[in-house]
């Protein structure tokens, strides 16, 4: 396969519903985890995608909801399964319908792994919680077409 079409195929997979592992960094507002971190490597599914394509609306997904937050945070977190979505390793995990990441769609061609897509039903559950959402303003919410 020549280049072209491997950034073709990267183009083509940066859409609605589809998952990616990146590494995050502090200014992400992703903290690292363990002594001395100075990154963490997190997955993340596209939720929205601005006008003109360059800016991507993430929620992250992560393992467990932050203990520290959770009474503020746990009503928008949506479980995904393991038996239904082959990427999660035989582990539960959670996508955060609470805030978006905006993350510029070259970063993702340049620095992101393509992992999987989520269903239709679970994409619009987590655009649900989003707008349901006290951390989400209508100019994003618009921005990112959720």
């Amino acid at each position: 396969m020549l280049l072209g079409d491997l950034e073709r195929l990267k183009d083509f997979q940066i859409r609605i519903g589809s998952v990616f592992r990146m590494t995050f960094y502090p200014q992400d507002r992703v903290t690292p985890k363990g002594q001395g971190a100075q990154s963490r490597i997190k997955y993340f599914v596209i939720v929205g995608i601005d006008a003109n394509g360059d800016y991507i609306g993430a929620s992250l997904i992560n393992t467990n909801v932050n203990i520290n937050f959770a009474a503020k945070i746990a009503p928008y977190q949506l479980c995904i399964y393991p038996d239904k979505y082959e990427f999660l390793d035989g582990k539960y995990r959670y996508v955060d319908g609470y805030a978006i990441k905006q993350i510029k769609k070259e970063r993702i061609q340049n620095e992101a792994e393509y992992i999987g897509i989520l269903e239709d039903d679970d994409i619009e559950k987590i655009r649900e919680l989003l707008r349901k959402s006290p951390a989400m303003d209508t100019r994003t919410l618009r921005q990112f077409g959720i």
